[in-house]
């Protein structure tokens, strides 16, 4: 089996070993485009110009053919026999999908699909939650951290929404189930890339609340005010402010029930996707 981590980085490792390539910085992007977009078939040209545009059209195409031979001893590393995955025809590079390939990027996108789905139906089993969390505990940092590029950029931006958006409903569901401990870590997850989004702080401080952390959910809003005056030089927006107010005077605890149904929903809310 090969293994493709490009959430936090890039590496590659075969059946529990990590490959040492000689790819060069261009060839493990190359590799990485096409294990990332497999199944897709792309110009040889383009490819080229993608990741030897400064250099001479005729030296751009021996890279390429070079790294495309890399390429495949990597794939053969992972089960004999995949080379053969990675084919060219003519002016076109194709890199087929393949049961002994496993990338990260794609395990969560699985995932993301799995929940979504599920939640849509109205069934999210326990074993599909503890799943799919597993599936979200692989996001360990931004697509290609480190490196840029158009292409780069566009599929960071997708898969950190992706990872958004999954991680948030397992915390709606959990919290939904009444699992505040489940829903937190969850909220926590997201926060820890994205801490700035403001709606999740919220949700939070709510969670504290009703896992009996009142006093947890106050210092929360007050590291949320430290860290966008720090960064952003803003004040929270008023439905945290007031939310905050609400949880230190009290009057938070006479409807916290509809409080939270309001915030994450019944159970048969909980099975509606993000709008």
């Amino acid at each position: 089996m090969l293994n493709i981590a490009l959430l936090g980085g890039i590496s590659f490792s075969a059946n529990g070993t990590i490959i040492r390539s000689d790819l060069g910085s261009a060839g493990r992007l190359l590799a990485c485009y096409l294990f990332e977009f497999a199944g897709r078939k792309h110009r040889r040209e383009r490819l080229a110009d993608l990741f030897w545009g400064d250099i001479e059209p005729d030296k751009a195409r021996s890279a390429l053919n070079t790294a495309i031979w890399r390429i495949r001893k990597i794939l053969e590393l992972g089960a004999k026999g995949s080379a053969s995955h990675l084919i060219t025809m003519g002016d076109d590079v194709i890199l087929e999908k393949s049961q002994s390939v496993r990338l990260d990027t794609h395990t969560l996108e699985i995932a993301s699909r799995r929940i979504l789905s599920g939640l849509q139906a109205g069934t999210l089993a326990e074993v599909d939650m503890q799943e799919i969390s597993a599936a979200v505990d692989g996001y360990i940092g931004p697509f290609l951290d480190g490196f840029d590029g158009e292409w780069i950029l566009q599929e960071r931006e997708r898969l950190h929404c992706l990872f958004v958006r999954s991680t948030f409903e397992l915390m709606r569901a959990a919290a939904v189930q009444g699992h505040y401990e489940d829903a937190l870590d969850y909220g926590r997850r997201i926060l820890a890339i994205d801490p700035l989004r403001e709606s999740v702080q919220r949700d939070v401080m709510l969670l504290l609340v009703l896992n009996g952390q009142r006093v947890e959910a106050i210092r929360a809003y007050q590291r949320l005010v430290t860290l966008l005056r720090e960064e952003l030089d803003i004040e929270p927006m008023p439905e945290t402010t007031q939310l905050h107010q609400e949880i230190r005077s009290g009057e938070l605890f006479s409807a916290i029930e509809g409080y939270a149904q309001a915030q994450f929903g019944s159970r048969e809310a909980a099975s509606s996707p993000l709008s």
